[in-house]
């Protein structure tokens, strides 16, 4: 079955509801708000204003936002910069942890200003490389490695990139990224690979490890062992294929398996019947945008 326009603005009319069901009264967002509980968080703030900015739409509250990741901000000097001296570990990899949410969505909406306090600080941390990855965190350490790489360019070029750079094409076999090369692996290493201005053209190897993960129930899968999907799966092997220039022969049963993750009121999750996060639903309807416009890979993840 073809998938219809109507079918996606029925999805993302339906989104755009449940996003601004989830913004709190000072601005910032969170997934599991309710109407006694408001917990705003930095993430939940990227994504959904990610959505807004995705789908055109006006971003609620605009000056709320902008006024919330500021105060994250001030809070992050005042309580782990004011007091701590260059050796700490502040200026490691745990920094950008705290640093790219607020700072990269300001950017995104184009009101982030970065002082002669915040260039220092920006100036030396350092883009520190993994000590060891897990198996089980499929992505993680490429996606943190991403998020550090944009943070650091906010303030100028980034001393090791070729050293990044060696250290994700040392993760590839035979195609495949990863200690067990994987989809999101794949993925996540090709985006940084990317954001560093690495050619991907010459990738013929990967585009063959992809061509074996795509299926026809879902349109992709995590690994060769076995069938493992999820909507992070479908996501990365759907931007992965479009940055490698690659047909999508399965993307009618990708996209509708994208529309078994929305839930009831709105808001996708990364199974069918599983509770949905601003995270999930970003993802979801950069798909559905992606499908039904031009591709422009200018969104952030």
């Amino acid at each position: 079955m073809h998938t219809t326009p109507s079918f996606f603005s029925e999805h993302l009319t339906k989104a755009l509801d449940y996003l601004t069901s989830k913004q709190c009264h000072n601005g910032g967002f969170c997934a599991y708000k309710m109407e006694y509980l408001e917990e705003p968080n930095p993430k939940d703030t990227f994504f959904a204003v990610a959505s807004f900015q995705l789908l055109g739409a006006a971003i609620p509250q605009r000056d709320r936002i902008k006024a919330y990741l500021y105060q994250v901000l001030a809070d992050i000097q005042r309580y782990l910069l004011s007091s701590i001296g260059t050796s700490s570990k502040i200026y490691g990899a745990s920094a950008f942890n705290y640093l790219y949410f607020p700072f990269y969505t300001l950017y995104q909406m184009g009101e982030l200003y970065l002082d002669a306090s915040w260039q220092q600080t920006l100036n030396r941390l350092e883009v520190l490389l993994p000590e060891q990855l897990y198996p089980n965190e499929s992505g993680v350490s490429q996606q943190w490695l991403l998020r550090k790489v944009r943070t650091k360019k906010l303030c100028g070029d980034i001393p090791n990139r070729q050293q990044i750079i060696d250290f994700i094409l040392s993760l590839n076999h035979q195609g495949g990224f990863g200690i067990k090369p994987n989809l999101i692996d794949t993925y996540w290493s090709l985006s940084l690979l990317k954001e560093l201005d690495y050619d991907l053209s010459q990738m013929d190897d990967t585009r063959q490890f992809i061509q074996k993960l795509q299926i026809p129930q879902t349109g992709f899968t995590l690994a060769e062992e076995g069938i493992i999907t999820n909507l992070e799966v479908v996501y990365a092997g759907f931007f992965a294929s479009l940055m490698l220039q690659m047909d999508i022969p399965y993307l009618d049963a990708a996209l509708r398996f994208v529309g078994m993750c929305q839930m009831e009121r709105g808001g996708f999750a990364r199974m069918p019947v599983a509770l949905p996060d601003i995270e999930s639903t970003y993802r979801a309807l950069k798909m559905l945008k992606a499908y039904t416009t031009s591709y422009s890979n200018q969104t952030v993840d």
